[in-house]
């Protein structure tokens, strides 16, 4: 399965860098894959799924609406259309790039990035969800950009950024993946699994560069979303130095002691 996948990704993308240069398309393109990126990417699937199962997930465990926020405040059933949601989301956004735009391989990688950025930050969220009642707001124009930032709050972005990597370059994925899932059923934690995927995707996507299998937009795109990424999981780090992270699966309220209420993953 996995070699079909890698062979198939592969002449497709040789079929389609026959003319390609680094980003050599009409700036209105990539102006256009960005805000197919942003607004797929910033879609909030658990921020809906959470209120299927009667939970508004902003208010429980991080406030954010990512997988493992959603699992940790509503459960197995919103956690499984969540991932399957961002996941669709991402790859949607670049199937859709591909079909209007077929030769410019540079925008759909670029669109990728901007998948992440929406899942982040949603504007949708920003508009439809209540302030996180927990989160004390500095006075001024500090504490302006501060709720800003707090109302649109979304995930890390790992589900629909391998969504969009899934489409935009197949072999990666398949390369990648069987290594974090290893390492999220070792360590019992999704973030050292996200991370792991973080850390070791740019090495393979520089290989394929390399190699001329694939564009130099891909690693630089790759690589700037996993550096992205792994940001966004400092507290994550942090947690896992301190021994306070949560396990993969545990619902809120049954923490130990070390634990902390709130949390920023």
């Amino acid at each position: 399965m996995e070699n079909n996948v890698f062979s198939r990704g592969v002449v497709d993308l040789t079929r389609t860098r026959r003319n390609a240069t680094l980003f050599p398309v009409n700036p209105l393109v990539y102006l256009f894959a960005a805000l197919i990126g942003y607004l797929f990417g910033s879609f909030p699937t658990g921020y809906f799924a959470g209120r299927l199962w009667g939970v508004d997930v902003r208010k429980h465990g991080s406030g954010r609406t990512g997988g493992s926020n959603v699992l940790r405040s509503a459960g197995w059933g919103a956690f499984a259309v969540t991932g399957l949601g961002d996941l669709f989301k991402g790859s949607l956004a670049i199937l859709l790039l591909k079909f209007l735009f077929p030769d410019a391989v540079d925008a759909h990688a670029f669109a990728v990035y901007f998948v992440l950025l929406g899942h982040v930050w949603s504007v949708w969220i920003a508009l439809m969800a209540k302030p996180d009642p927990r989160v004390a707001i500095q006075p001024g124009i500090a504490g302006a950009l501060q709720s800003l930032a707090e109302r649109g709050r979304g995930g890390a972005g790992v589900a629909p950024t391998v969504g969009a990597i899934l489409v935009l370059f197949p072999p990666l994925v398949a390369i990648v993946a069987i290594v974090p899932f290893a390492a999220l059923i070792i360590s019992g934690y999704s973030s050292v699994g996200s991370l792991t995927a973080a850390a070791l995707a740019p090495v393979v996507m520089l290989y394929f560069a390399l190699t001329g299998l694939a564009p130099w937009s891909y690693f630089i795109v790759i690589t700037a979303a996993c550096a992205t990424i792994i940001v966004l999981h400092a507290p994550n780090i942090a947690r896992l130095r301190a021994g306070t992270e949560r396990k993969f699966g545990q619902r809120l309220g049954r923490k130990t002691s070390k634990s902390p209420e709130k949390e920023s993953v």
